[in-house]
């Protein structure tokens, strides 16, 4: 069951990672400066150290916003987040992460009434 919520999480992770990547990169592999998988691993390490060095004042604010106190709570979270990432990536609309998982907290606590 737990592999079951962890879904929600990778494919957070790897909406995140097509849209965020794709500003980052997108011009240099599109040119060929720098080939795909050379990109990737860049990317995947520098977004790594970033989480680890940064991630705590992230996880701070955003915990601010209310509580997410439940695993089924905390996998329609990132299920929310990463689905529209996803379909605004794929429409080509730019889109903000972090707007997409401030809402998804918010309209969490919205819908269990909390905070």
């Amino acid at each position: 069951m737990i592999f079951f919520f962890l879904t929600s999480g990778l494919f957070l992770g790897w909406s995140l990672g097509a849209n965020d990547a794709a500003n980052i990169f997108g011009s240099a592999v599109g040119s060929r400066m720098i080939s795909f998988i050379k990109a990737a691993i860049i990317a995947s390490v520098f977004v790594i150290i970033g989480a680890i060095f940064q991630g705590e004042g992230a996880a701070e604010t955003l915990g601010r916003l209310g509580a997410v106190n439940a695993l089924g709570g905390s996998f329609t979270v990132a299920l929310a987040a990463a689905l529209t990432v996803y379909f605004m990536t794929r429409l080509s609309i730019p889109v903000s992460t972090t707007q997409a998982i401030v809402g998804a907290i918010i309209g969490w606590n919205l819908f269990t009434g909390s905070k």
